[in-house]
């Protein structure tokens, strides 16, 4: 089957991450893929059309997607829209503004608009149409059909506080998910994370059908994780008690390794340095590691590893006291 052209229309919650999570999926999913293009508040590739359901599958930081149909200035719109290769059927159209773009645009206005130059071919039905027609106005107008929506409100309901057992420091969901993703894990793959806490980010890799793996040091975290992991329907996965110098004799080669660490401060390091358990933990992490496995490392500040490829770093103010730095990291081969 021949590729497509897709249009990721991403998230604004942070200007790096969501594309390079759609990136890291699209190469476990889709490998054969090829990026055209991007912009704000968007990702244009080429890919297998049937890869693009186990895509929008995976993805936390994408609003939706769907096939790619052309791109105009604003000043074109409509001409560009009565010649663009819609398929037959009824039509619902819906504009959205990315932020800081266009802001003198009426969307509501341009959406009549539309719908008066469309009509003709393609009946208006806003409630069961045969086909969604997105339109994006960012650095140009984006025309794409809207084939896939990503459920968001899923990571709402397993945000921390809807857990059996909590720590307030925990990653929300939705970055937890992307933190997963970014290691460009496949399905069944192995997916570890020895600092596992209440297990958010196991959860998450076990729901995408990974064999997740998580450990910790301690045994109320190790207790609360299973809690939480039974709590939201989830077998299989394997939680256990262990310290970080031990993760590789006890769970042997990984595909993967996705964690957020303690920061130190209130969080639990067992009395031990904060620097002198990073270091362990790396060259655990880099032990246990594939050739060619990734590790998705969350920490306070950006930092260099022994043995290990640094990839992409990307920066995320939580609070004044604490900004999160995201890195990926590769075991070369």
């Amino acid at each position: 089957m021949p590729r497509q052209p897709v249009l990721f229309e991403l998230s604004g919650e942070h200007p790096t991450l969501p594309q390079a999570e759609a990136l890291a999926c699209l190469g476990a999913e889709s490998p054969d893929f090829c990026q055209m293009g991007s912009g704000p508040g968007f990702l244009l590739v080429e890919c297998q059309p049937d890869h693009l359901q186990a895509v929008s599958d995976r993805l936390a930081l994408t609003h939706r997607l769907g096939r790619y149909l052309g791109s105009s200035s604003l000043e074109r719109l409509e001409k560009t829209a009565v010649d663009l290769p819609l398929p037959r059927g009824s039509l619902c159209i819906r504009i959205k503004k990315v932020e800081g773009q266009y802001p003198e645009v009426d969307t509501f206005e341009l959406v009549k608009k539309l719908g008066h130059a469309l009509s003709k071919e393609h009946p208006i039905d806003l409630t069961s149409p045969d086909l969604n027609l997105r339109v994006l106005l960012s650095d140009r107008v984006h025309f794409f059909l809207g084939q896939f929506e990503i459920d968001r409100k899923q990571f709402d309901r397993r945000k921390v506080a809807e857990r059996p057992y909590f720590s307030p420091i925990s990653l929300h969901p939705r970055y937890a998910r992307a933190l997963v993703n970014l290691t460009g894990v496949r399905r069944g793959e192995t997916l570890l994370d020895p600092f596992c806490g209440t297990g958010g980010i196991v959860l998450e890799a076990a729901l995408l059908g990974m064999k997740a793996i998580g450990s910790d040091i301690d045994p109320l975290m190790v207790d609360g994780c299973r809690r939480n992991l039974e709590h939201f329907g989830v077998s299989g996965a394997v939680v256990e008690v262990s310290d970080i110098g031990d993760i590789h004799q006890k769970f042997g080669d990984v595909n993967a390794v996705a964690t957020d660490p303690p920061y130190g401060r209130a969080a639990s390091t067992n009395k031990e340095d904060i620097n002198g358990l990073y270091e362990r933990g790396l060259n655990a992490m880099t032990e246990s590691l594939v050739p060619g496995g990734r590790l998705g490392l969350v920490l306070p500040r950006e930092i260099a590893a022994e043995g290990l490829e640094l990839m992409q770093v990307h920066r995320q103010r939580v609070h004044r006291s604490l900004t999160r730095y995201y890195h990926l990291f590769t075991r070369p081969l």
